[in-house]
């Protein structure tokens, strides 16, 4: 054996540990884009999405000229959230005090507080957040010297292009799940297809495991299924391909749908999972179809979670303290784990807000 081969797990302890958590939250989350919203939520000016990216709280917006803005939900005078889930306003208003700040970010109203040499208003408007929109979807970024959000996608970019745009579908449904696992166990489990034919049986029978490849990708890091389907005569009926994309976003593309999973880490050991479900239009209308592919893709959700949360206790247990990992059977596994180890002996990320 070589540690090519095998090469070790992360320390059972990176999975429960605070310490590392908080590390994850500046190093990983706080250094990559986040999926926020979708573009139909923000679609006039003053619409807006409040969201946690990582425990850091962020404002989505569309300003007046008709762009797209982020911000830190955070008012400058005594850190109330500005606003909380999603709606439409015509200015942020903070229900605390009553701060009072533009779609622009600007503040324009501070009740008791005089402009002049010991208060200057344009120092205190709401501190901003990088945005971007890809395929429908609007991401938020806490770093400004992380690349562009196209170069953050990388290589998924090309593979998206193969299958229907979401301008062209209908969003249909949002599922959210809480589970007892970290965010590492279940994207451990994510990027690996070692345990379909375990776990998942009857996603497993559906798969043509002999026309089915899994490959990390570095230009964009994530790991790619590039996978056909088969009925229960062996015979091919679609192809579609299931992106892993770290550190916490799984798409899952097809002719027939589009659907997508959001990790996000509450703390260590704890995780939501945020799921947005699309079919071409003609299918949406198909009530009883849609919630048949629906409980199908939850089914295999639900199977995920179980085994990992039934990891995470062993994890937490402390009887295991590292394993291996097959370089041939778990490359996506093994590319996943090498981008944590990385991330957290990388230097230290600086918020700039902060200096």
């Amino acid at each position: 054996m070589t540690a090519e081969r095998y090469p070790p797990t992360l320390p059972a302890a990176w999975y429960r540990d605070p310490e590392i958590f908080e590390r994850e939250r500046r190093a990983i989350f706080a250094r990559n884009w986040a999926l926020v919203a979708r573009v139909e939520q923000l679609a006039e000016p003053g619409q807006f999405v409040a969201e946690t990216v990582a425990g850091y709280p962020v404002l989505v917006l569309r300003d007046e000229e008709g762009g797209l803005r982020g911000f830190h939900n955070v008012c400058r005078h005594r850190a109330s959230p500005i606003l909380e889930g999603a709606g439409r306003c015509e200015v942020l208003r903070c229900p605390y005090h009553g701060w009072t700040y533009g779609l622009d970010g600007a503040l324009r109203k501070a009740p008791g507080f005089e402009a002049g040499a010991d208060f200057d208003p344009a120092g205190f408007g709401l501190l901003p957040v990088r945005v971007a929109q890809w395929n429908g979807l609007v991401f938020a970024c806490l770093d400004e010297a992380a690349p562009d959000l196209e170069a953050w996608l990388g290589d998924i970019l090309a593979i998206a292009r193969d299958y229907p745009p979401l301008a062209e579908m209908a969003f249909v449904e949002e599922e959210t799940v809480e589970g007892a696992a970290d965010w590492k166990t279940y994207s451990d489990n994510s990027a690996e297809g070692y345990h379909l034919p375990h776990i998942h049986k009857a996603l497993n029978r559906a798969v043509d495991p002999h026309k089915t490849a899994i490959a990390p990708h570095e230009n964009g890091h994530f790991v790619g299924f590039d996978v056909t389907y088969r009925d229960a005569h062996g015979a091919s009926t679609g192809h579609g391909h299931w992106i892993y994309k770290f550190p916490g976003l799984l798409l899952h593309f097809s002719r027939e749908s589009f659907n997508l999973e959001r990790v996000l880490p509450l703390g260590p050991g704890r995780l939501r999972l945020v799921r947005w479900f699309w079919f071409p239009h003609a299918a949406a209308a198909d009530t009883e179809a849609c919630r048949s592919a629906l409980a199908s893709s939850t089914a295999v959700m639900r199977e995920d979670l179980a085994i990992c949360e039934a990891v995470q206790r062993n994890l937490e247990a402390g009887v295991y303290r590292a394993g291996v990992i097959s370089a041939e059977r778990e490359p996506g596994t093994a590319f996943f784990q090498r981008l944590v180890r990385e991330a957290l002996e990388s230097e230290e990320w600086a918020a700039p807000w902060s200096t």
